[in-house]
């Protein structure tokens, strides 16, 4: 019991160290958190924010003031046009997420357009378009389909038939439907309108079925149907609805246009494996250069990517004046991409995803080669060849044939037999025998 208190006691005692006079005295417990509170307070260096990119602003606020984003940005775009003057408030342009994350200033943006084409108010509180340019008419923004649901309707699309009039069941959606389809594309399934006048509808896979749907335009009962085409959870719940045989038929369908999909491409002067081939490469492209540089215009890199680029859905517009291309950090986030040089050193980025999103939907595969026409040409036509054969080709064969003398020396030998050899293949010793000798028999 006495050994148990005197362990107890020891762990209570403070630790001692010997001082350089030999005395012993307690060892201060605070330097251990007086160093962690010294290691856990941050260099001020660090705290000192990097200052934007002057470029990099100018480049994201023009975007706000381009055709390109206000035909689709409604807010910016009535901001602008409830202004007689179109000026914009750029107190809004500094608390956009995007002028956030860049940590840009009102101070930032007003340097930055210092060589831009948009205007500055006297007074640095409203920006607008050149001149006053009219703003675009408003549009809705176009969706772009996930990589997981680019293939989502190879086996047949699913689309739904909204606007459906009360009195009309689905036998007069199929009916109507079935006059619009091209022929020999089969109608599997046409739901029951549900209380939101709607129904489902499933159709065996054909070349542009998906735009058909998007563009389709079915009059019932005096209404005109709208059709959309199911995607993500939409997609999901109406597969619900289709049965398991149909569902069944899509998989097949699919998983065939799956393996005519594995071919090789040619992109440029370049052919890949398959269009995921190609995705790697240019990932690969992106990766081993650093932010800001150049592709070499006479190199390969170059060439592929220029060559990707027409795929892109406005590649043709946003290529005008294009004198070079680099790799540099995107103004939409960490990530890198593309950037057109184009002429005035004007930068532009665009989405390589969209390209790549392009070329799987539509591959530029490579062309098949003919086979060789040596069995074809053994095998011809005996009317086709005659003709089509020239006279002067003929001459050999009229050599070969027999002089008169071994004519009637043949007819007296084989004479019996020419007969069934017109008539086609021998059967019986009997048809060898002349006419005259059966008569004879009998």
């Amino acid at each position: 019991m006495a050994d148990q208190m005197t362990d107890a006691v020891k762990r209570k005692e403070p630790d001692v160290t010997t001082d350089a006079a030999g005395e012993a005295s307690e060892k201060p417990k605070e330097t251990s958190l007086e160093n962690k509170v010294a290691t856990d307070v941050p260099d001020p260096k660090r705290l000192k924010p990097t200052p934007p990119d002057l470029k990099m602003v100018r480049r994201q606020v023009e975007y706000y003031f381009s055709d390109e984003n206000l035909r689709y940005d409604k807010f910016f775009s009535d901001k602008i046009s409830g202004d007689k003057e179109g000026w914009l408030d750029i107190n809004l342009i500094i608390s956009c997420a995007k002028m956030k994350a860049m940590r840009a200033s009102k101070e930032d943006v007003l340097e930055a357009l210092k060589e831009s084409k948009l205007e500055v108010r006297e007074d640095s509180t409203g920006i607008r378009r050149p001149v006053n340019a009219k703003v675009p008419e408003l549009q809705a923004r176009p969706t772009h389909q996930k990589k997981n649901s680019l293939h989502a309707h190879d086996g047949g699309v699913v689309a739904a038939l909204s606007g459906i009039p009360e009195e009309q069941s689905w036998v007069q959606v199929k009916a109507k439907l079935a006059d619009k389809l091209p022929q020999r594309v089969q109608l599997w399934f046409v739901s029951e309108v549900n209380d939101k006048n709607q129904c489902i509808v499933a159709t065996s896979p054909f070349d542009g079925d998906q735009k058909f749907f998007e563009e389709l335009s079915l009059e019932v009962g005096g209404a005109t149907l709208k059709s959309e085409v199911c995607q993500g959870d939409s997609l999901h719940q109406s597969l619900k609805l289709v049965p398991k045989h149909v569902r069944d038929k899509r998989e097949r369908e699919s998983r065939k246009r799956q393996k005519e999909r594995n071919r090789p491409i040619i992109l440029g002067t370049q052919r890949f494996l398959n269009v995921p081939a190609l995705r790697g490469r240019v990932k690969e492209i992106l990766n081993s250069r650093s932010d800001g540089e150049q592709l070499k215009p006479d190199g390969s890199d170059f060439k592929l990517i220029k060559s990707l680029l027409e795929f892109h859905p406005s590649g043709t517009e946003k290529s005008k004046g294009l004198v070079g291309i680099k790799v540099a950090k995107s103004i939409q986030g960490d990530n890198r991409c593309f950037f057109m040089i184009k002429e005035g050193g004007v930068d532009e980025d665009f989405s390589a995803k969209k390209c790549l999103d392009a070329v799987e939907l539509n591959p530029p595969y490579v062309p098949a080669v003919p086979k060789a026409s040596g069995k074809t040409d053994k095998v011809e036509d005996p009317q086709t060849t005659k003709e089509s054969t020239p006279a002067v080709e003929s001459k050999p064969a009229e050599a070969k044939e027999p002089t008169p003398a071994e004519d009637l020396k043949k007819d007296e030998e084989s004479k019996p037999a020419e007969a069934p050899k017109e008539a086609g293949e021998l059967k019986s010793i009997e048809e060898l025998k002349p006419a005259g000798e059966e008569k004879a028999a009998a």
